[in-house]
């Protein structure tokens, strides 16, 4: 269980520019709560996807007790990218090797929830590879899977909507949202169930009592500016006066690089096979 928090600028811009100072310090005050690392993945600007794979930087740190984490928000200008805090589901280690994101050629992956029962998850994976992983994640294995597809030659919607559907069918995952960068867009997917959430005062941070049910922890929202397309993890206020707007479950968003053309698209049953 994590947050999420992705931005899309017409020029290259601070994570703190695009989602603004007082926002971006609500978000961050969330890793007291989702306290076992972050990771950050940006294009500085829309030339470097030429060049090689997207920027990464990533810690096992509580991101409010990490200055390179207000560093990098704060300064660090990209045309695209996302930031996870991570709280790790239990019994995956807090470690570099399961920190988002996660990365394969021009793609970064990060992701909020967790697949049970985590002794079937290789079966996440196509044949052969299970070589790729780095670390002992869900997560991984879940990106690795789409990005299988992907170079077998699927389109994006096709690949997640094939990759998200077989999970749903044969295993039992609270939530797969989750962001990628890839060289032509953002993208942001939305797929959770919503009667498994957790306790509004849980936390990898400490320990609480709280029985309440967190009923929008899975929620996401976007909101689009002139300059910028910000979405983001439920946890900090996301006003429909200030410009956000939900994003429904089972869907994926698209922010293209350069123009910020938004489009919205079902993660309905594909009919894709999924690789072997």
């Amino acid at each position: 269980m994590c947050r999420l928090l992705a931005w899309v600028g017409r020029e290259p811009v601070p994570v703190a520019q695009a989602l603004g100072e007082r926002e971006l310090g609500a978000f961050t005050a969330l890793s007291r709560q989702h306290a076992d690392g972050w990771g950050i993945a940006w294009w500085p600007e829309l030339a470097a996807s030429a060049a090689g794979a997207p920027l990464i930087e990533r810690s096992t740190t509580c991101a409010a007790n990490d200055p390179r984490f207000a560093e990098l928000t704060g300064a660090e200008s990209g045309d695209a990218g996302f930031v996870h805090l991570r709280w790790a589901t239990q019994g995956l280690a807090i470690a570099t090797a399961n920190t988002h994101p996660f990365t394969r050629g021009r793609l970064a992956f990060a992701h909020n929830g967790a697949i049970h029962p985590q002794e079937r998850l290789d079966e996440i994976l196509p044949r052969g590879w299970k070589a790729g992983m780095r670390g002992t994640t869900d997560s991984e294995r879940y990106f690795l899977a789409i990005a299988a597809r992907l170079e077998d030659g699927v389109p994006m919607r096709d690949a997640v909507a094939a990759v998200v559907q077989h999970i749903f069918a044969d295993f039992q995952p609270t939530s797969l949202n989750a962001m990628m960068l890839a060289q032509d867009a953002a993208y942001v997917i939305s797929a959770h169930d919503p009667s498994r959430v957790p306790a509004v005062g849980a936390s990898s941070g400490g320990a609480s009592t709280s029985t309440e049910l967190d009923t929008a922890f899975y929620d996401l929202h976007y909101r689009a500016r002139e300059d910028t397309v910000v979405v983001a993890s439920s946890g900090f206020p996301q006003r429909t006066e200030d410009g956000w707007e939900p994003l429904d479950n089972m869907t994926l968003l698209r922010v293209e690089r350069g123009t910020l053309a938004i489009s919205i698209s079902s993660l309905a049953a594909s009919t894709v096979p999924l690789a072997s």
